[in-house]
């Protein structure tokens, strides 16, 4: 019987709800699994019809009638979870998940949905996303994939992992993360695709290359999977796991294979690495037996035994091989590693020595005979042994390095220096030659030089943390030693020398620019100082003494209106300085004096009224100024205001009973608004005080009388 498939592939966003068109699909398999994904399908039992068609596609990926039924299921809970749910959230999860399976899961070949039908998916997509106008960043999309990897939605993070596996700085990442979710879908073949992606951006991850071996095996690939085993060993943290896996598939080589004398060697070369020695021996020696003219087996079984610390053992099979080929380098070395583990050292560095002669480039071999020198040649010895060395290898920057090395060891600083230098010039990036160099300059404390090298090596490896360590050190001396010059040049007069030592501090602290500042202040610079001292304000804003100097300074600029803020600053950090009060009082004096000689002033070209707002702000600072008081009551006189104007005369004399001159201006308001008892009083009291004769006393005397 034909059954037909609907599948839900374009999904329309109209306000917020979610249609379907269908088209069908005549390519059916029967499968337990796709049946009852398929029931729960027409139940609307979504979640449960998307758990039976992934078990579907993990027995069969090709099965093109459960990646329709899974992609229809996506779909109808995308539209459930926007139409009805409101959770537009998982709606996009759900969108995602169903374009993953109809875009990218299926073969190139075996695509079973068009290409109208995914752009029209894409496009409500981006509907829901809300990207119409603008693409979502590629750190947005990583993010993304992150959480639904976490939340176990896979295939909605693969299609988030699929938009930026191109981008340079999700390449590596992105590509890894497809490879695990294809193998998660038992798509194998299509894992090795993005492992191998991911592996073109960094050829050094240890953890793809293994990743790689798992996926060759899985797949049957032996060959292939060896290599990436066999690369991954070299410095993967899971040796025992990959041991096993090495050890399984050769064991099935040895048994599809029993005559076959590789398989057998390389089985015993994982029982070596195992530390299985007697297994490991048992089948170099049935690889010997089927093929006694490999070398290799031979020299497997001198490490095996040399790696057991049977030396003699070793030795005389190193010396088989070497009948037959004299001038292997290898095994000159191995044969000489066990001469030096039985101190016969002469004769391991002759053999050193022949080994390096045949292999000149060989650096282990070169570490090695130099270890071994230096522990039985006196200094003079290695350190002529390591010249020559120079002399035979001129363009050999690591040859350069060892011989500066030495010649630090040695005490020889100078010698030291001149070839740390050339190691630079060849190797820029050498940076173990910086660190070291900058110790020597160091060490003849030229700090200025040790700074300079020390900073170079921290622009090239920003991250190194003894180059970190390092710079920290010399800095602090090479400051230090600034900061010494800088103090004696100020303690002997030399401001100007104490400025250019400050100065050399780099990069500037709050001590180095106080050092700046108050050289300025004693060649009476007064405006650099300020300025030199609120850069040390910034980079200390918690010192209470800077706000002060800088209200100091300006007072002696005369422009208390900008010491102001930073006297009462320092004040607010440090409430106790008594020396800070008296600024402020000071300022909050010539402020006053100012205000009121403006007042008067203003006063005096009749401006009563702009006078009144300043003296009234002068009696807002200071409630008790009886000089204000007594000419704002001027200014209310003069604008015929009699009632204000007497109430500011008797504040005046509250606060100045001293000022007699009050008196009689009280008595000539009381007089105008007719209250001649008060003035009276008023005029005998200012007759009373004053004894000297004016006009005013006469005027007193001549109402008085005229009052009885």
């Amino acid at each position: 019987m034909k059954k037909i498939l609907l599948i839900i592939l374009c999904i329309l966003l109209c306000k917020n709800t979610l249609y379907a068109e269908t088209v069908y699909d005549d390519n059916y398999k029967e499968n337990p699994n796709y049946l009852m994904g398929n029931k729960f399908l027409q139940n609307s039992q979504y979640s449960s019809a998307i758990s039976e068609f992934k078990k579907a596609i993990r027995t069969n990926p090709n099965d093109t009638s459960s990646l329709i039924g899974l992609s229809n299921s996506y779909s109808m809970r995308a539209a459930y979870y926007n139409n009805t749910a409101k959770s537009t959230e998982n709606a996009i999860s759900d969108l995602k998940s169903a374009l993953f399976f109809l875009k990218y899961f299926p073969d190139n070949n075996s695509s079973f949905a068009s290409a109208q039908t995914i752009l029209g998916m894409e496009k409500n997509l981006k509907a829901l996303e809300g990207i119409q106008n603008k693409p979502i960043s590629a750190d947005d999309r990583d993010n993304s994939a992150k959480n639904e990897r976490i939340k176990g939605e896979f295939a909605a993070a693969a299609y988030d992992y699929h938009q930026i596996n191109s981008t340079p700085k999700y390449s590596f990442t992105a590509n890894s993360a497809l490879g695990d979710i294809y193998k998660i879908f038992n798509r194998p073949e299509k894992a090795l695709i993005f492992y191998k992606k991911s592996l073109a951006v960094n050829p050094d991850s240890t953890d793809t290359h293994l990743k790689l071996a798992r996926t060759y095996e899985q797949m049957n690939d032996f060959d292939s999977s060896l290599k990436e085993y066999d690369y991954a060993l070299k410095t993967s943290s899971e040796r025992e796991d990959i041991l096993n896996s090495l050890e399984r598939i050769w064991q099935k080589k040895v048994d599809e294979f029993p005559n076959d004398a590789e398989a057998h060697a390389n089985l015993g070369v994982v029982f070596q690495k195992e530390k299985r020695y007697v297994e490991a021996l048992s089948q170099y020696q049935k690889a010997e037996a089927l093929n006694p003219s490999n070398l290799n087996t031979k020299i497997n079984i001198g490490t095996l035994y040399q790696e057991q610390n049977k030396f003699d053992q070793a030795i005389n099979t190193y010396d088989s091989i070497l009948k037959v080929q004299p001038y292997n380098s290898k095994v000159l070395t191995f044969k000489a590693e066990c001469l030096q583990k039985l101190n016969r050292n002469d004769e391991a560095i002759g053999l050193y020595k022949t080994a390096l002669n045949l292999d000149p480039q060989n650096a282990q071999i070169k570490a090695q005979l130099f270890e071994l020198l230096k522990n039985t040649m006196p200094t003079e010895q290695v350190l002529d042994f390591l010249y020559k060395n120079v002399q035979n290898s001129p363009m050999n920057a690591d040859s350069y390095y060892e011989f500066a090395y030495e010649l630090h060891k040695a005490n020889k600083i100078d010698d030291a220096i001149v070839y740390y230098l050339e190691t630079i010039k060849l190797n820029k990036n050498k940076i173990d030659a910086y660190i070291n160099l900058s110790q020597a300059y160091r060490q003849k404390k030229n700090y200025e030089q040790a700074f300079q090298i020390i900073s170079k090596a921290k622009n090239i490896a920003p991250e190194n943390k003894q180059v970190i360590e390092q710079y920290n050190l010399i800095s602090n001396e090479y400051s230090s030693n600034r900061y010494s010059a800088a103090s004696n040049a100020f303690e002997s007069g030399n401001y100007n020398q104490a400025i250019e030592q400050y100065k050399l501090i780099n990069p500037p602290t709050a001590d180095s620019l106080l050092g700046i500042a108050a050289a300025y202040q004693a060649l009476e610079n007064y405006n650099e100082a300020i300025n030199f001292y609120k850069k040390a304000l910034n980079l200390s804003p918690q010192n209470p003494d800077i706000p002060y100097y800088i209200a100091s300074l300006y007072i002696n600029l005369n422009d208390t209106v900008s010491a102001k803020p930073y006297i009462e600053q320092a004040l607010n950090k440090n409430p106790n300085n008594k020396q800070a009060k008296e600024i402020l009082n000071y300022i909050n004096e010539k402020n006053t004096e100012e205000q009121l000689n403006n007042a008067v002033e203003l006063y005096d070209n009749k401006k009563y009224n702009e006078a009144i707002t300043l003296l009234s702000q002068v009696i807002t600072a200071n409630n008790k100024n009886a000089t204000a008081y007594y000419y704002r009551a001027l200014c209310y006189d003069a604008l015929n205001n009699y009632k204000k104007a007497i109430s500011d005369y008797k504040l005046t004399l509250k606060y100045a009973p001293e000022m007699v001159i009050a008196y009689y201006s009280l008595a000539v308001d009381y007089d105008s608004v007719s209250d001649f008892n008060s003035a009276k009083e008023n005029y005998n009291k200012f007759i009373e005080l004053n004894s000297e004769d004016s006009e005013y006393l006469e005027y007193a005397k001549q109402r008085v009388n005229e009052l009885k």
